[in-house]
């Protein structure tokens, strides 16, 4: 079964099709909505109510973008939802033990660790923020289909992406002192 068959028949209520999409979508519907949210749990949760609202409005999809820009249009949203609501005093009690990196906190990088350490740099930069240069840099988004997934204007997202790159270098040469230009060079 390829994408444009899946969706067709999951539009027309084939439960298979729809779980075939989400075989195919989940790890990278639920690595956005974690980038966002930052904890495992709501990120768990946000995929799920993605995935609910995809199926509710497949019919609405009309293939004007890629289907995964679309998918990624909805958990992105869901997850703002969730993030936003959670800033609004509704956390959870899982939410008080969590631990977020400080920049007082040093970043170790050894040979394999240059993920890790770039992904603890981003988790000192804002959710939003940390999400787009995901959507750039990871998923290998355009600028145009951020655009479509955030709601955000041309403009406003390569700017963020430029403070935000700027703002990563600072946070990496910070912590990893000399192995910054190691991280950046390779």
């Amino acid at each position: 079964m390829n994408e444009h068959e899946a969706i067709a028949l999951a539009a027309r209520g084939d439960h298979n099709a729809f779980a075939w999409i989400i075989g195919e979508y989940k790890h990278m519907v639920h690595t956005a909505s974690y980038r966002i949210l930052r904890h495992r749990e709501e990120a768990e949760e946000a995929t799920q109510d993605t995935f609910v609202k995809a199926y509710q409005n497949l019919g609405g999809y009309q293939g004007g973008s890629k289907f995964s820009t679309w998918l990624f249009s909805i958990a992105y949203r869901t997850a703002i939802s969730q993030l936003r609501k959670r800033r609004e005093g509704t956390a959870s009690i899982d939410d008080l033990g969590a631990h977020e990196p400080t920049e007082r906190e040093t970043l170790s990088v050894e040979a394999g660790d240059r993920t890790a350490a770039l992904t603890k740099a981003l988790a000192q930069l804002p959710e939003e923020d940390a999400a787009i240069v995901s959507f750039y840099y990871l998923e290998e988004m355009s600028v145009e289909e951020i655009v479509t997934v955030t709601g955000l204007g041309a403009s406003n997202v390569k700017v963020k992406l430029h403070r935000c790159r700027k703002r990563l270098l600072e946070i990496l040469q910070h912590e990893l002192k000399e192995e910054t230009w190691t991280l950046i060079a390779d």
